[in-house]
This record gives C-alpha cells, structure tokens and sequence, in this order.
C-alpha cells in the first residue's frame, strides 16, 4: 500500500501547512470526543463522513448521536485517547493520517472496577473541501487490549481520596506525601469548570 510504504516526505511549504492542519483536525477530533465538545467535534467531517468502530458501523451523524452520554452516565464511562504518532501522507485534495493510540475506559466488569486498555492505529481519510479539510472516514485497527483493575484487591485505600487520582494518593502516602485534594478533577465537574474558565480568561484578557 502506497501511503504505508512509502515514508512520509515534506517538500514544500504547502505541504507542511497541510499536514499541521491535518494534524490538529485528526487530534481535535479525539480530543472533542473525549470531553463531550459535540458542536465542535460535528465540524470535523464531511457530510459524508463514515464511521466503522467496534460498536458502531455508519454515518457521522448517528455517530455523533450514538457517542453522547445519557445525562446520568458516569463521567469516566467516556473512552478517553492518549494519542502518540501522528503521520500523514498527502495526495493532491485527498489524505491519509494515521495514529497510533491507547484508548482507555473505567467500567464495572463482573463487579469489579476495570481500566480497558486498547491498542489501536486510528486511521484517517481525508478530503480537501472548500480549501478546508475533513475527514472523510475513520477506523480503527485493533492490536491487543488489556483489562486491569483499577485498585488491587490486597492494597487499602486511602480513605478521602479523590476518585480522579485515587491510586497516585496510595502511592504518595507510601512516600511519606499527602495528595492535595484541591485540584482539577473530573470526579468534581465544577473544579474542571472553574479551572478552565480562569485559563480562557487569562488567555482572552
């Protein structure tokens, strides 16, 4: 396959913007995913964009419809992607990227409290449209997974401790640390809010 075997080159200036613009839109994309930025993450693709994941096969608005929440899902229940390599490779208005990415989910499994780890390339086609680009389709292939838990049953908590970072307080205690329990946390939403309300104002002041 061309876009896989040849390397990936830059040779001119167009060419570089293209795949920082590239770039940002593919990251964004996960990014929006993860923190429920519907609005923006719609700006993405192409009307007809395609999907094909393993719980969902379709177009980009079902998609789009079928990733949002119910109002009472847990907030960690969101898949979230630590993204590392991103490669591009450029064909006149058309593009592939792909990324290679951890997903990582926090759900009950036979009563215990589980992190699935999966391993995947996210790959990407892309359109120029109206000199902007979107993604046109997005798949996954699939590595490995993993299922661990999210505290081990022989080691004590420490009992107060904030759920988003619950085990980094385990083991600062063993050191002789105590975690802070004052900082930005998904397991309290308005700590998010108020953080991020003082960056935008900072950066817009």
């Amino acid at each position: 396959m061309t876009f896989e075997n040849q390397r990936p080159t830059t040779k001119t200036v167009a060419e570089m913007l293209d795949k920082q613009q590239i770039t940002e839109l593919v990251q964004y994309e996960r990014y929006a995913r993860d923190y429920g930025l519907w609005d923006g993450m719609a700006t993405c693709y192409t009307d007809d964009a395609t999907i094909e994941i393993s719980w969902y096969k379709g177009d980009i608005k079902g998609f789009l419809a079928a990733s949002k929440p119910s109002p009472d899902a847990q907030t960690d229940s969101l898949p979230a992607h630590k993204l590392h390599e991103t490669l591009v490779w450029l064909n006149g208005d058309k593009a592939m990227a792909i990324i290679v990415t951890t997903m990582t989910g926090r759900t009950p499994v036979q009563g215990k409290t589980m992190d699935n780890l999966i391993y995947v390339r996210l790959v990407y086609s892309l359109k120029k449209v109206a000199g902007e680009w979107k993604i046109y389709t997005m798949t996954p292939i699939y590595e490995r997974d993993t299922l661990l838990p999210v505290t081990p049953a022989d080691v004590k908590v420490v009992p107060g401790a904030r759920d988003s970072y619950k085990n980094l307080a385990i083991v600062l205690k063993n050191l002789g640390v105590k975690a802070s329990d004052d900082l930005p946390g998904l397991d309290k939403p308005e700590s998010v809010t108020k953080f991020m309300t003082q960056v935008n104002d900072w950066l817009n002041e």
